[in-house]
């Protein structure tokens, strides 16, 4: 009679633990795990442990990122921040501190001046309108993410590294960064980096650092274009000199990867698990390869500006280097948008995966 008795509890035991094990829902292709219902005081503690560990290892997502970078992320910014630094340190040494930096430099903006007379006042009304659209555009977006997206911190860093990006490029400008007098320029003090090419990309890193991740190379694309414009506009009407665009676009660059470093520890930003394959597979080669091109055009139309030079060469070669900077800054800044904080595949897949 006992033992009739034991083997009836021990078989409602096993049906109960049975009924409790996490079952999978079949739904067309994809499988889901389904969640135990019964309470589980009704069967041993033991089985309570064993079932919970079990059922959360089966429920975590393989592709589940850690709330820290890896050290492979973290070199990648500190790599791309390295670039971007020594490519502004010699863009203010080469064309404000030495004499034939100057001088490419000058002929490029007296060319820009004489020979696009007819557009300066298309590109005047361009240049009052577009930092106040991008501005405004950027207060509009970071209110959109707040309410929409919850995206408070993110919108915050965004909001950050724009002031430090305008802060720092005022010290620069005013404070920190003496020309040396050479006779060859017109204007014996400092204007780079550019304040209104700043104003425009940082109101875009702000934007571009706040938006979801689906969205950021959209937005690094459009503000690319609208800080190529401002610049263009800038040097046309003949407020400022190539190099002072160069130098607004590599500095909010380089303050852009440290808002992106810093939204690697932003826990909003690990709940973002949108990918950017497809947009990078397209942008990031296509920037890439037109700022090679473009700046391979700037180094020999230069060198020609300095021993036989053409009418049109330096301007030429000015605009070749504008826009190869802003190429490879956006693909650079596309590039950090690889989620390299989840745990890797052990095996090689393709080139350009993101």
């Amino acid at each position: 009679m006992t033992t009739t008795v034991d083997q009836q509890k021990g078989s409602s035991y096993a049906l109960m633990y049975r009924e409790e094990q996490p079952r999978q829902s079949h739904h067309g292709d994809q499988t889901t795990q389904v969640l135990p219902t019964t309470p589980t005081a009704r069967f041993p503690t033991e089985h309570t442990s064993a079932l919970s560990t079990s059922a959360l290892k089966e429920l975590t997502p393989s592709h589940l990122r850690r709330t820290r970078p890896t050290f492979w992320a973290m070199v990648q910014h500190v790599f791309v921040f390295l670039l971007l630094s020594t490519a502004l340190t010699g863009s203010f040494y080469f064309f404000v501190k030495t004499s034939i930096g100057q001088r490419l430099d000058e002929i490029a903006f007296t060319e820009f001046s004489y020979q696009l007379t007819d557009y300066q006042q298309p590109t005047e009304r361009i240049l009052n309108f577009i930092p106040a659209v991008a501005v405004i555009s950027a207060i509009i977006g970071l209110i959109f993410v707040v309410i929409w997206k919850h995206r408070f911190v993110p919108s915050l860093i965004g909001l950050g590294i724009a002031m430090c990006s305008y802060l720092s490029a005022y010290l620069l400008k005013y404070h920190l960064i003496t020309k040396p007098n050479y006779g060859i320029q017109e204007a014996v003090l400092n204007s780079a980096p550019s304040g209104h090419t700043t104003v425009a990309a940082a109101a875009g890193s702000a934007l571009f650092l706040a938006a979801p991740k689906k969205l950021r190379p959209l937005v690094a694309l459009i503000s690319a274009i609208l800080t190529a414009a401002t610049g263009f506009s800038t040097i046309v009407n003949g407020w400022h000199r190539p190099a002072d665009v160069i130098t607004a676009v590599l500095l909010v660059s380089l303050w852009t990867v440290i808002g992106l470093a810093i939204l690697r520890f932003v826990r909003s930003e690990e709940l973002d698990m949108s990918n950017t394959q497809r947009s990078g597979l397209i942008l990031i080669p296509l920037l890439s390869i037109a700022g090679s091109f473009l700046g391979f055009c700037s180094l020999a139309l230069y060198a020609i500006t300095i021993y036989s030079p053409f009418p049109g060469c330096a301007l030429s070669a000015a605009t070749c280097m504008i826009l190869t900077v802003i190429s490879f800054s956006t693909s650079w800044l596309v590039t950090l948008l690889r989620p390299q904080n989840k745990i890797r595949s052990p095996y090689y897949t393709k080139v350009w995966t993101y």
